[in-house]
């Protein structure tokens, strides 16, 4: 996407997403790798995926983020505290907080995950 491109290379259509296999599920950055240079890099975010039955195991980071769910269904758990996700449901995730996402449905559970601090190519913010 360059600054001479017309509008419609603005937009990223749903099959023109390129999806990355992770150990987890699939994930698609939104960053200036994709998006680019003219956007602040105060933040960055990632489209995750999980197949059901799939999710990932209690961890924690030594950064703030949050989860938006765009579709399918799911279990969240943060700390002690266990709730249901569909799609609309925002989540808020703390640094060093213990949690982990699980698909419970028979789609795939999307979801947009925003990073603060934003991720270095490393992982870490």
């Amino acid at each position: 996407m360059s600054d001479g491109d017309t509008e419609g290379a603005y937009v990223v259509a749903p099959e023109d997403i390129v999806w990355h296999k992770t150990d987890l599920g699939e994930e698609f950055w939104l960053s200036d790798r994709v998006v680019d240079a003219r956007y602040t890099s105060a933040y960055d975010a990632q489209l995750s995926k999980f197949g059901p039955g799939g999710g990932s195991p209690p961890h924690h980071h030594t950064y703030n983020h949050a989860f938006y769910f765009l579709s399918g269904t799911g279990g969240v758990r943060i700390g002690d505290q266990s709730r249901h996700v569909k799609a609309g449901t925002f989540v808020k995730v703390p640094a060093h907080i213990q949690h982990s996402v699980t698909n419970d449905g028979t789609e795939d559970l999307v979801f947009l995950v925003i990073y603060d601090p934003p991720i270095n190519d490393e992982g870490m913010p």
